[in-house]
């Protein structure tokens, strides 16, 4: 109950006091979407000069499944979230034929604990309850920001919006700097936005602006990928840091990928060896 209060009023107080984020660089400040910039954007993305940058398509592996540890350096945001420690190792596995995914505690005081999420509906299994499905929102926007932000790197070449912004600086660096989007260009409180950072010798991208509006239509935040391991012929970053802006010395969250794998089982299967013997057996 008090955490239902406190997230109404803090909701309530930032509605009011805030519009919605806008990360469109000046010079993109139109409606239609330039076909010149979406080739030069696509470009950046799809043939980085380093070739295992190239990103890969997630779908054709139908299932991947993380070992992650999700470590949080701000107690505040976490209050937000259905995490209750400040670093616990999980198993992430996403289904990408089902649209769905599962989040097992491989740590800490609800160790074997599974959060699952099928569309859009979520559920959790454990020892003495098995399977119980719930319209829990805390859980959902979290398992789908996880998602998100472990999957984004290969899914950014399939967004419908995709334009060009040029070359900028950053914190001593060169970068190219791509806009995506769908639906719109403009800023509207249904879609979000993400503005790219590759680096110019390599074409990987190290950081990302991004809204989340089902969070709060003003909120902007800015993810850091880093630690470019191979995986299957390719590279992919295996440390992503949440942090509110660029300059900030510490991150708000941070996940570190500790293992990539195929699964050797799939999800329903997964579900069976957790659930509950029958009564007398």
């Amino acid at each position: 109950m008090f955490r239902s209060i406190v997230i109404f009023l803090f909701s309530l107080l930032l509605f009011v006091s805030c519009g919605t984020a806008d990360l469109r660089p000046p010079h993109l400040s139109y409606d239609k979407v330039d076909l010149d910039l979406k080739k030069k954007g696509l470009a950046v993305v799809t043939n980085p000069p380093i070739k295992e940058l190239t990103p890969g398509d997630w779908k054709q592996y139908k299932q991947v499944q993380f070992i992650i540890k999700d470590v949080w350096h701000s107690n505040f945001v976490r209050f937000f979230t259905p995490i209750k420690e400040p670093e616990l190792r999980m198993r992430v596995y996403l289904d990408f034929e089902a649209d769905a995914m599962q989040v097992e505690f491989l740590g800490g005081e609800k160790k074997g604990l599974i959060y699952g999420l099928e569309k859009k509906s979520t559920y959790q299994i454990a020892a003495d309850t098995g399977k119980v499905y719930s319209d829990d929102t805390e859980v959902r926007i979290y398992l789908e920001s996880l998602r998100l932000y472990l999957t984004l790197p290969w899914r950014l070449k399939d967004y419908s919006i995709i334009q060009y912004a040029g070359t900028k600086e950053k914190l001593n660096q060169s970068y190219e700097v791509v806009y995506f989007t769908s639906v719109q260009m403009n800023a509207n409180p249904d879609t979000d936005q993400y503005v790219g950072y590759f680096e110019k010798k390599s074409g990987a991208l190290e950081w990302m602006e991004f809204t989340y509006r089902e969070l709060f239509g003003f909120y902007q935040g800015v993810l850091k990928y880093g630690f470019y391991e191979p995986w299957n012929n390719q590279q992919y970053p295996r440390r992503i840091s949440i942090l509110d802006r660029f300059e900030d010395p510490d991150f708000v969250h941070e996940i570190r990928i500790e293992k990539i794998e195929i699964p050797v089982k799939p999800m329903e299967e997964v579900d069976k060896v957790l659930e509950l013997p029958e009564p007398g057996k």
